[in-house]
């Protein structure tokens, strides 16, 4: 059980002035190597990949990239940057995860800004974005777009950044999740392309769209119940009911007059729903061209809907 987290737009947390970290991890003669070697022990019972999150710690910290780390010796750190990097490593070992105590993480060759309010990232979902922008591509006419549970922004933001003139729609019931995704489009210069609004999926929403996509709660609840992201991350966007599918049947049920003719639906799916989400969208939407896609690990992660035209 890790310990509560703040949840604020002021994450991560800073270091007190006079803070006084119980061991200087900063000495003279360190470089990269022998600090990684320091950092990696220190992480390596309370990480999957002790080395990787040391040296992107280490990186965050001290500014200088992986491969300058792996490369160069790394400059003595100042005061300031020992005692975050003390603080970073206590709160890893106190269970919060990396992207959270650093407070931004990668996602489609971006950086957004992480609260505990919104989803970390993943590289799956990277996927469903690729399978979207195939699809735009080849629909160069079809530009309006929403996105149901944005969380972070990462999917609507990557879009729009992709696509000039995509105009989206984002949507999510949390209010700080979109407090989190409007300073992330801001960032990256997407704000005027892409309406945030606080909703239930498709509650208020009225224009007619060509392009869903939506990344929604999708682990069965007993599943997520034995996932280590079940004590770190917000459940509200994890938990996808019982079967995995309870929110992906509700879209399913109201798409249709939401979309325009020739429109098309991508969804990102838990990697043991595909056949029931593949039965149910058949069931929903007959005599439509429906297919499920795969992740680079080669499971059903993607169920994508092509409605006639």
């Amino acid at each position: 059980m890790v310990r509560s987290i703040p949840l604020s737009m002021n994450w991560p947390p800073r270091m007190k002035p006079n803070a006084s970290p119980k061991q200087d991890l900063k000495k003279t003669e360190d470089s990269a190597k022998t600090m990684l070697k320091k950092i990696q022990k220190k992480l390596y019972s309370y990480s999957e990949s002790p080395y990787l999150d040391s040296l992107v710690l280490l990186g965050h910290i001290s500014g200088k990239s992986k491969s300058e780390l792996i490369a160069h010796p790394t400059p003595e750190l100042s005061d300031a940057q020992d005692q975050s990097l003390s603080i970073a490593i206590k709160q890893l070992q106190d269970g919060i995860p990396l992207p959270y105590v650093l407070g931004e993480w990668d996602f489609f060759s971006l950086r957004f800004k992480l609260t505990p309010d919104v989803l970390i990232p993943r590289p799956e979902t990277e996927g469903l974005v690729e399978l979207v922008l195939d699809w735009l591509q080849a629909n160069p006419r079809k530009r309006s777009c929403l996105e149901i549970g944005t969380g972070s922004g990462c999917i609507a933001i990557s879009l729009a950044n992709s696509i000039p003139d995509l105009q989206l729609i984002a949507t999510d019931i949390s209010s700080p999740a979109l407090q989190v995704a409007k300073y992330n489009a801001r960032r990256h210069e997407v704000l005027d392309r892409i309406q945030f609004l606080e909703r239930d999926l498709f509650t208020g929403i009225y224009m007619p769209i060509d392009l869903l996509v939506a990344n929604l709660p999708y682990i069965p609840t007993d599943k997520l119940r034995s996932l280590a992201v079940y004590q770190s991350e917000p459940a509200l966007a994890l938990d996808g009911g019982q079967d995995g599918l309870h929110y992906i049947k509700e879209v399913l049920k109201e798409a249709e007059q939401h979309l325009n003719p020739g429109g098309a639906i991508f969804l990102e799916l838990d990697e043991d729903c595909g056949a029931s989400a593949l039965a149910l969208a058949k069931e929903v939407w007959p005599g439509i061209t429906i297919r499920l896609a795969q992740d680079l690990s080669g499971q059903d992660r993607y169920l994508s809907i092509q409605i006639n035209g």
